[in-house]
């Protein structure tokens, strides 16, 4: 049994080492072939590498600086990159562009704008105006038309217009009789009235003297029995004239008066409307000694008479006489041509 040379630590028998201290012991000595004060091998000592020869681009640094180089401290990590102060200088002015541009391009869009509307005011106003015109020519038309369908004369086919008397007043001078009781203008219309049954009366123009002419009127029997129409009447005083009447019943009559009824022709027609407020529209044409009497464009009756061969015109208010009944007849639209 051995002991530790340094510790006293007892050693196993096969220890090269102290299990305590690391020392060799007696076995390692004897298989090694050493001993404990065999010395060991030199280690060379440091030596500092030297520097490579100096270059053209550069002062060799003294052996103090070289020292220095291994010697410095570590940088810090904190040091600041080092930086040069750039001088700061003035930027030159930005140069603005010029808005004349802007200002040329919002003129030229004013002027579109402006060009724009006025186009489109002239075309609208030109569309109206185009509107308005059609719309007076087609009324002129129409006018023209109506006129040249007054002017035909509907029985003879010739002959001028000569008037057109709406009957509403007695602004055409014509000279229409007015007398409260028998003759009057009342609602835009002539009325021929008859108030008591056992008397026709007549409802004269003074103004007015024909000879060849065609002559037609509407009529309506608003009340009582009929009406017709006078014509080449000479004297109203002592009763001188042709008359052409038409009654409820469909009865017709032309007579010559003077003084005293002659009548020339008479008979009946269903060209008669009938009824009360029925419109008939009568007409007599005389040319020379001839004279023609129609209702509602139909032809009735054609008789020869030379006992006037001019004079006034009017309408006149019939009753039955002793079978009558007061009457009233209203009168439009009263057209005259001369043949």
């Amino acid at each position: 049994m051995s002991y530790c040379s340094s510790c006293g630590t007892q050693l196993p028998s096969d220890a090269t080492h102290c299990p305590n201290c690391g020392t060799a012991t007696p076995v390692y000595y004897s298989s090694s072939g050493t001993t404990p004060n065999t010395p060991t091998v030199v280690t060379p000592p440091y030596s500092i590498t030297q520097p490579p020869p100096p270059t053209a681009y550069g002062t060799q640094p003294s052996q103090a600086a070289q020292q220095n180089l291994y010697n410095a401290p570590p940088p810090s990590p904190y040091a600041p990159y080092p930086y040069s102060t750039l001088p700061i200088t003035s930027l030159p002015p930005v140069r603005r562009r010029s808005n004349r541009i802007g200002i040329i391009v919002g003129v030229i869009l004013l002027l579109l704008v402006l060009v724009g509307g006025g186009v489109f005011v002239f075309a609208r106003s030109a569309a109206q105006n185009a509107a308005f015109q059609a719309q007076a020519t087609a009324t002129a038309r129409a006018n023209a038309i109506a006129t040249a369908e007054a002017a035909k004369n509907p029985y003879t086919h010739s002959g001028t217009l000569a008037f057109v008397d709406p009957l509403s007043g007695n602004s055409k001078g014509h000279g229409w009789s007015e007398y409260a009781a028998n003759c009057a203008f009342k609602s835009g219309a002539y009325h021929a009235i008859a108030p008591d049954a056992r008397y026709s009366d007549y409802c004269m123009t003074s103004n007015v003297d024909l000879s060849n002419f065609a002559f037609e009127v509407q009529m309506q029997v608003i009340k009582g029995d009929g009406g017709g129409i006078d014509f080449r009447a000479q004297n109203t005083t002592i009763n001188r004239y042709y008359d052409f009447y038409i009654f409820r019943n469909g009865f017709y009559e032309l007579d010559m008066v003077n003084n005293s009824v002659k009548m020339l022709t008479s008979g009946t027609a269903l060209a008669i409307n009938q009824r009360l407020n029925e419109t008939n529209l009568v007409a007599v044409v005389t040319q020379g000694t001839n004279i023609m009497v129609y209702v509602n464009h139909q032809l009735l009756a054609s008789v020869t008479d030379s006992t006037y061969r001019h004079g006034q015109i009017g309408v006149e208010v019939h009753t039955y006489g002793s079978n009558g009944h007061p009457t009233e007849v209203v009168y439009t639209n009263a057209k005259v041509w001369k043949l």
